[in-house]
């Protein structure tokens, strides 16, 4: 591929007239529309949000608009065409349309094979898109436009037919050293590991190492489905990233019992002012142009020591934690799926999540928790679309017959910190009815086999194991699901002992898999980060009324982390 392939109206790298001199602040250089994941189908109407945020870039008076990936869903001709039909509606103009920026990311090879002959070439599919899509740029190129230096990278580096990490990386060093005292705008699918938020998790460790030596670098990417409400949607260490979030659905990943992902309609984009002096990225929801949250502002040139998103710096600034208004309570009611948990948000300032912990009474007649979900808060919706209430389903699997407990609730902040908690009252639950128990497992559980891959993975001091991959199975008793009554309410019961040594926002993702393959819809959980001592989990599943059920499972574990281990206490299974 051509390095030295442009977008009309650009000039190679290096040969850019000066960039101005930051701390003068003076006229506006750039207006730049991003957004990313817009994931459209084959439908015109798929591309509703994408017309949005054009519109709104419009009416901003966007020079240039930068898609970071998973234009469609799948590989879509029709659905990349239909992009084109809007992006021509909006800008009827072609004198007056802004410069557009595509990256090619993975969902735009998904059945590719299918529309293409039946032959996986994502070298001929990415050709297929820029042809349909009509877009100016190949999968990889670097340029400058308007004196600001650009580098766009696919999904795809380091594969057959791409320019490999070694190429990119040195893509980059040449345009930074072109550019000194510039910003680089590296334009990715994946974010940088351990910058924004969710990217420990979705991230590309690669890259993170890669523009760790260059602290020019404003990386812009997508990926994760996050939210611009969020505040760990920006991040600077070595370098600046930025997570555009999406522009579908946004899911985040929560600890806890709970669906790891739940779709959350989104609707953000950024619009990104560059001066001499500074960056400014503004965050709006493209149904009504309104800005989501302040603006963030990042001054020019980049200096590490000062630099206002460094997590601990940015968490410096927010001197108030979340906190319930006086007299806010926790309501605990049975309903027919467990107990509802039921309190107002905490508005004052807004909360990120809710920390939500069962507690039982110990031997001293303390409240110790056992269980803990993590929830969002509504920070993620438009004021007006706020009901000014959670409300959260335990299923009866964490709680025993006759046992006395509690529930508290500490709502956290965008940097994990939590404000003072709220419990309901102490409550002892019924003896009946109660889900009847088939059959449980006690420790020691160590004589279940825990493999690797197939291998047989050795426990270590105290029962733990610790896969060096992070790809754990517990073998489960062969035809421990073979009588199941068909179309009934099951719950499996894990307490589980996990630990991860840098677990600001990762935990060991479980799940309930059919040895045949698959998994089991709704049973899977995320432990809690760090070292949080044993806790219950609980997977909640109806059964086929065909009685297709699958009678051999497993429990498969799976994080990205060095070091991580955990230790199985116990399983229960529960109908009921």
């Amino acid at each position: 591929m051509k390095r030295r392939e442009f977008i009309g109206g650009m000039v190679a790298v290096g040969t850019s007239p000066l960039f101005g001199v930051a701390g003068d602040g003076g006229e506006r250089i750039a207006r730049i529309g991003l957004i990313t994941d817009t994931h459209v189908e084959t439908t015109l109407e798929s591309c509703s949000r994408v017309r949005a945020a054009l519109s709104l870039f419009k009416a901003k008076g966007a020079e240039m608009v930068i898609n970071c990936g998973d234009i469609a869903d799948r590989h879509y001709p029709q659905g990349y065409r239909f992009y084109r039909q809007t992006v021509n509606e909006v800008f009827p103009d072609p004198a007056s349309r802004p410069k557009e920026i595509f990256v090619y990311a993975w969902h735009d090879l998904i059945n590719h094979d299918k529309v293409l002959g039946g032959k996986w070439d994502p070298v001929a599919a990415y050709a297929n898109v820029r042809k349909q899509l009509e877009a100016p740029n190949p999968p990889f190129c670097d340029f400058v436009w308007k004196g600001l230096p650009f580098v766009v990278a696919t999904q795809n580096v380091g594969m057959k037919g791409f320019p490999s990490w070694e190429e990119y990386e040195k893509t980059v060093d040449r345009v930074c050293a072109a550019n000194p005292g510039k910003p680089v705008f590296v334009c990715d699918h994946l974010p940088p590991a351990g910058t924004t938020f969710h990217s420990r998790e979705w991230g590309s460790e690669r890259c993170r190492r890669m523009l760790n030596r260059f602290p020019q670098v404003v990386s812009l990417s997508g990926h994760v489905h996050g939210s611009l409400a969020n505040e760990r949607q920006i991040w600077q260490g070595e370098f600046t990233a930025v997570n555009i979030g999406c522009l579908q659905t946004w899911g985040g990943f929560a600890s806890g019992s709970t669906p790891p992902r739940q779709a959350k309609p989104n609707f953000g984009a950024i619009v990104m002012d560059v001066f001499a002096d500074r960056l400014e990225f503004h965050r709006h929801d493209v149904r009504d142009g309104s800005e989501i949250a302040p603006p963030w502002v990042v001054p020019l040139p980049f200096d590490p020591s000062a630099a206002p998103y460094a997590p601990a710096r940015a968490a410096a600034r927010v001197r108030r934690l979340p906190a319930f208004n006086d007299g806010a309570k926790v309501e605990v009611k049975p309903v027919a799926s467990g107990f509802e948990v039921k309190f107002d948000d905490a508005t004052t300032p807004q909360a990120f999540m809710y920390r939500i912990q069962c507690e039982r009474r110990n031997a001293l007649g303390e409240w110790e928790a056992f269980s803990r979900d993590d929830v969002f808060s509504e920070f993620w919706k438009a004021k007006a679309d706020r009901t000014g209430v959670i409300s959260h389903v335990l299923a009866s699997g964490f709680f025993s017959p006759r046992g006395e407990y509690r529930v508290s609730v500490r709502p956290l902040d965008f940097f994990y910190r939590a404000g003072a908690e709220i419990a309901s009252q102490a409550a002892t639950m019924p003896g009946e009815p109660a889900p009847e128990e088939l059959w449980r497992i006690e420790p020691p559980v160590r004589k279940l086999r825990f493999t690797e891959y197939n291998k047989a993975v050795a426990e270590t001091v105290g029962g733990r194991f610790a896969p060096s991959t992070g790809q754990g199975t517990l073998w489960l008793p062969e035809n421990a699901f073979a009588n199941l009554v068909p179309g009934k309410r099951h719950q499996l019961v894990l307490d589980l002992d996990s630990c991860l040594p840098d677990g600001d926002w990762c935990g060991w993702r479980v799940r309930l898999a059919p040895r045949s393959g698959g998994s089991v819809p709704a049973s899977s959980a995320l432990t809690a980060s760090g070292s949080p001592g044993t806790l219950r989990y609980v997977f909640t599943f109806t059964t086929p009324a065909d009685g297709s059920f699958p009678a051999s499972c497993n429990i498969t574990f799976n994080n990205h982390l060095p070091g991580a281990s955990l230790r199985v206490a116990g399983i229960r299974l529960l109908r009921g």
